[in-house]
């Protein structure tokens, strides 16, 4: 059964030395210079899509939305994000990077514009 979150926290938060997570991992292929998250807010785990909060390990400490999921559904939303949502408001979270690997599965990653997180 996925863990998902409800009423807007999230359904687990991890702690310590984060580095080892795939998602940081991934973030910082793109983001090298990133500081490793404060904590990760596990937002949705299921088979075919994860969805977590890197909080702190964005510009200025925003929360990172990692979004990895198999990668048409990623690059359906990459486009969604890239074309359509920057252009709908200053407060929807902004496209960072994207990352496909060989598996068919892809992140995406989000900033949170305005903060967020539990």
């Amino acid at each position: 059964m996925a863990a998902t979150h409800a009423n807007g926290r999230p359904a687990r938060i991890l702690w310590g030395n984060l580095a080892w997570h795939p998602a940081v991992a991934a973030w910082r292929e793109f983001a090298r210079d990133a500081p490793t998250p404060e904590c990760i807010e596990v937002l949705k785990k299921g088979e075919r899509c994860a969805v977590y909060r890197l909080v702190g390990a964005g510009r200025g400490g925003a929360p990172i939305i990692a979004w990895c999921s198999r990668r048409t559904r990623a690059l359906a939303l990459r486009t969604i994000y890239e074309k359509v949502v920057r252009r709908l408001s200053t407060r929807a979270p902004r496209f960072r990077a994207f990352r496909a690997d060989s598996t068919g599965f892809a992140w995406l990653f989000l900033e949170e514009v305005g903060g967020g997180g539990a």
